[in-house]
């Protein structure tokens, strides 16, 4: 096959091919590509010119309908419905994301290709119901050079399109280096904005949740996270939950998170992580005995060579703090050099490491 044979089977196989002359009689193509309807004549050029105008209106008015339905169907059934279908059965949920919309664009092909079966019995005349089968030989030589010189639609379409995955591909990636730069409203907007057009992402929901914990909307954060969990039907930010609901939690109910977090744990290394996060909360409300008796609890563990998930320089200054403000001044300078040989150029404080940067 030469190249003017290959665009010529282009041709056939777009909208533009929507006629051929089949032994001195014009067949014309349905909305519906795979019907034809043969005349006993070959239609006249103005007859001709006037029909190829209608059904260009006609396929314009199917293809919107169809962008539309799917459209719809995904932001008023898809999305809003996520989080159950992903927990239906895969059959169901192939059927369900499947053979509905499909069944919804095969009535409206049915349809507009019925609206235009009327069109031609009325402005036309009668014509035979056949298959619509041009090839290269049959093709008017008028039409394909007319194809030819028309700008392509689908070029448009395909830009159009290339936009819309660039923004879906890259979006995510400017909100995380807005974060990076600390630029957290802005983020925050990009975020909103991104949500509004893919509303089922883990990771721009991560992102922003961290962007508002930084703002101070701790809990539009909490949320955020939540969301992130849902969507990447996982537990894993389960620990920013945590740490952010430190903020704005009263001091019993989230002494009460904290204990149930660290019941729910069975590797103990996780559970001296959560410990440690405990002691300074009780640090930064000034429950001072308590946060002394875990962090002992938890230097026993690293004087027994045990492995840690928290850092010992930290627990050591911490326990300082604790102990200086409990009357020990003694064991507080002791545990504040320990820290300092650990890690001489090192700050602490009493803020949550529980919140990570995703």
């Amino acid at each position: 096959m030469d190249m003017n044979d290959f665009r010529k089977s282009i041709f056939l196989n777009s909208q533009y091919c929507n006629y051929y002359i089949d032994k001195g009689c014009t067949v014309l193509s349905g909305v519906m590509r795979s019907i034809g309807y043969k005349y006993s004549v070959k239609l006249p050029k103005e007859k001709m010119t006037q029909i190829n105008a209608v059904y260009r209106k006609f396929t314009t008015v199917m293809n919107c309908l169809v962008g539309a339905e799917i459209i719809l169907y995904v932001y008023l059934f898809m999305f809003p419905c996520f989080l159950k279908l992903i927990k239906l059965p895969f059959f169901v949920l192939a059927l369900t994301l499947c053979i509905i919309p499909l069944i919804m664009l095969y009535l409206t092909y049915i349809a507009v290709n019925y609206l235009y079966e009327n069109y031609l019995t009325r402005y036309v005349g009668t014509f035979q119901k056949v298959k619509f089968l041009p090839n290269i030989y049959n093709i008017e030589p008028e039409a394909y050079e007319k194809y030819r010189k028309t700008p392509k639609k689908s070029i448009y379409v395909m830009a159009v399109m290339m936009i819309a995955f660039l923004y879906y591909a890259l979006m995510p990636m400017v909100i995380d280096n807005q974060v990076s730069a600390e630029k957290y409203d802005k983020a925050v907007k990009s975020a909103d904005v991104y949500s509004k057009f893919i509303p089922i992402s883990p990771d721009v929901y991560a992102q922003r949740a961290y962007a508002k914990f930084k703002l101070g909307k701790y809990e539009e954060a909490a949320a955020d996270y939540k969301l992130a969990n849902d969507y990447s039907m996982s537990n894993v930010f389960n620990m920013d939950i945590l740490g952010v609901k430190t903020y704005y939690f009263p001091f019993d109910l989230m002494i009460n998170e904290f204990d149930a977090e660290i019941a729910r744990r069975d590797k103990k290394i996780e559970q001296q992580f959560i410990m440690a996060e405990k002691a300074n909360y009780l640090m930064k409300n000034k429950k001072y005995n308590q946060a002394l008796g875990i962090y002992n609890e938890l230097v026993n563990t690293y004087k027994n060579r045990q492995d840690t998930a928290f850092a010992p320089d930290e627990i050591y200054f911490n326990r300082g703090r604790a102990r200086a403000l409990t009357g020990d001044a003694q064991g507080a300078r002791t545990d504040t050099e320990i820290a300092r040989k650990m890690c001489s150029e090192c700050e602490y404080d009493f803020e949550t490491n529980l919140v990570r940067k995703p």
